[in-house]
């Protein structure tokens, strides 16, 4: 399962809305690993069609340097041709 990891760039303990399931805080250099990819599980859901200010705020934290996010891919989904 691939998985993103969001790291609190900050610089001071942050509380972000946008992360699941009705943000989250964290402390200066605080990781949270989330199961899945973290764009896919704002755009999803019963609530889908609200989502859009969630994936906002998230690309603002991001391009402000408030958070840094990686996306870990899962390594048995990589296919083999032998």
């Amino acid at each position: 399962m691939a998985r993103t990891v969001i790291t609190n760039t900050a610089g001071e303990a942050k509380h972000f809305g946008f992360l699941p399931p009705h943000g989250k805080d964290l402390s200066d250099g605080e990781t949270l690993t989330i199961d899945g990819d973290l764009r896919t599980l704002l755009a999803g859901g019963l609530n889908r069609f609200g989502r859009k200010s969630a994936i906002a705020a998230l690309d603002r934290a991001v391009g402000d340097g408030l958070v840094a996010v990686e996306d870990i891919a899962d390594p048995s989904s990589s296919s083999s041709s032998s």
